[in-house]
């Protein structure tokens, strides 16, 4: 296979080929090697790239198709696809040493690792977020490395139990695809997949930290109260995927529970027949299978995370309440986040300000072309240390937050409402054209008959091409 001296770099890098391997790393063959050999050249993105690309081979699924059949892809994870996925996960990170070579010039200024939370709404609403700052998000892969773990549980041995696990995390992934293709976000391995006896240590380092703190103890029984009350036989979610394994006259007796929703016993069990095409990750059992895998993932453990921050020089970021405390107890005494992004990040993440919802991946690129992430960067900590309490994991801090960026961001808009009155002014009739048009680069010369029209216009367009710079949360006004 031949490489052209401007294409991308097979290694994911992002950069054209000529600028990167180009005369270090022969790609050419490399691609004709298995994937397990070539691995140990990519980048995380290109690690990323290419597991997302060989889940979409396996399930013979075209990602520019719009209007995909939902059912159809839950069913196409076969127990034969459900290997080559996690054969996939060890072909692509092979060890240690290969792991420490991806995460070495992954150190940029400014990285978060998320930890929480790992269903796609939550991800991606912490995503959108993170991108307002971060030059890197770190995901941790929640698919199971099958030589972690006993034979009676590993995925390449009993491929249909792992069939729901494997479609929900599959699914997080793609919609993934498009932050990890545009550089954004990187999904990597948790470190304990690579030290022999990791896991019980940090572990064990979890277990005295919760023996020492009863607040932590507090903030973990209020959070599985919450998760519980948050759990229901209707909930779109685990508790409805207890309910759609029942059998249909199982699900009749059932009825009782749930008269006050659904007139007849037929129309309940119509209902949940519906549900089991369109639920995330339900699939109706194998003919002689008796179990299912049912995992879930928060990425990693704080000590866990703890210790990936420290080799790729990131922070912590969760939607947890007991880990943000795990983080608070021990960020002083462990030296992480000396430049202090973790309380930042909690305030942020737990603003109720919708417009931070409302970030597409154009805007975060967008941020990135123009430069202006750093600028937004230390706009936003200016805000958030104006209104901080001294406690700064305070809850408080979210409350302020948001009130002091709706003051910014209504600041702004009103600054670019007076730009555009003021052409509108100098324009005359033909302003109202141009302005809703965004020609206010081009004046047509009828338009400047006098000096002081000529004055006024120069001003408004110097006022507008410079709103950016003089209003960062004018970034904001296009979200709403």
């Amino acid at each position: 296979m031949k490489i052209g001296r401007n294409a991308e770099c097979p290694c994911g890098s992002g950069l054209k080929y000529k600028h990167c391997c180009l005369g270090s790393i022969d790609w050419a063959q490399l691609t004709e090697t298995p994937l397990s050999v070539a691995s140990r050249y990519f980048t995380i993105r290109g690690k990323n790239l290419q597991f997302i690309s060989s889940l979409l081979a396996a399930l013979q699924i075209d990602y520019n198709d719009r209007n995909p059949d939902f059912g159809k892809i839950k069913r196409a994870f076969t127990p034969e696809v459900i290997k080559r996925v996690y054969s996939s996960v060890l072909d692509l990170w092979p060890d240690l040493d290969d792991y420490e070579r991806c995460i070495a010039p992954e150190r940029e200024s400014v990285t978060a690792l998320f930890t929480g939370n790992y269903q796609p709404e939550a991800v991606l609403r912490a995503i959108t977020r993170l991108s307002l700052y971060c030059d890197k998000i770190y995901l941790v892969d929640p698919f199971i490395r099958p030589n972690q773990v006993r034979d009676q549980f590993n995925p390449l041995l009993h491929p249909a139990e792992y069939r729901a696990t494997t479609i929900k995390f599959a699914f997080l992934w793609l919609s993934l695809a498009p932050w990890i293709h545009a550089g954004i976000v990187s999904v990597v391995r948790p470190m304990h997949d690579f030290i022999p006896g990791l896991w019980h240590e940090v572990i064990e380092l979890q277990d005295q930290r919760f023996a020492a703190h009863p607040e932590l103890q507090r903030e973990v029984h209020e959070e599985i109260q919450r998760e519980m009350q948050r759990v229901g036989p209707l909930d779109r979610g685990i508790g409805e995927l207890y309910v759609l394994s029942f059998s249909d006259d199982a699900l009749r007796e059932m009825f009782s529970d749930f008269k006050d929703v659904f007139k007849s016993p037929e129309e309940f069990v119509a209902y949940i027949q519906r549900r089991r095409d369109q639920h995330p990750y339900y699939v109706d059992r194998l003919p002689g299978q008796r179990s299912e895998f049912h995992l879930e993932s928060s990425g990693a453990c704080y000590e866990l995370a703890k210790r990936m921050c420290a080799m790729m020089n990131s922070h912590i970021v969760t939607d947890l309440r007991p880990r943000w405390k795990e983080v608070e107890l021990d960020r002083q005494a462990a030296r992480i986040d000396v430049r202090s992004w973790s309380p930042f990040a909690k305030a942020l993440q737990e603003s109720d300000l919708r417009v931070l919802n409302n970030v597409p991946l154009r805007a975060a690129l967008t941020l990135r072309e123009e430069n202006r992430l750093e600028s937004l960067r230390l706009f936003l900590r200016k805000v958030w240390k104006s209104c901080r309490d001294p406690d700064e994991f305070s809850d408080v801090n979210a409350v302020n937050l948001s009130a002091e960026l709706r003051d910014e961001i209504a600041t702004a808009n009103e600054e670019w409402k007076k730009i555009d009155r003021d052409l509108l002014k100098w324009l005359g009739g033909t302003g109202a054209a141009l302005v809703s048009s965004g020609l206010v680069g081009f004046v047509p010369a009828a338009a400047a008959g006098s000096i002081a029209g000529i004055t006024g216009l120069i001003q408004s367009h110097i006022r507008r091409s410079t709103f950016k710079e003089r209003y960062p949360a004018g970034f904001f006004l296009g979200l709403k």
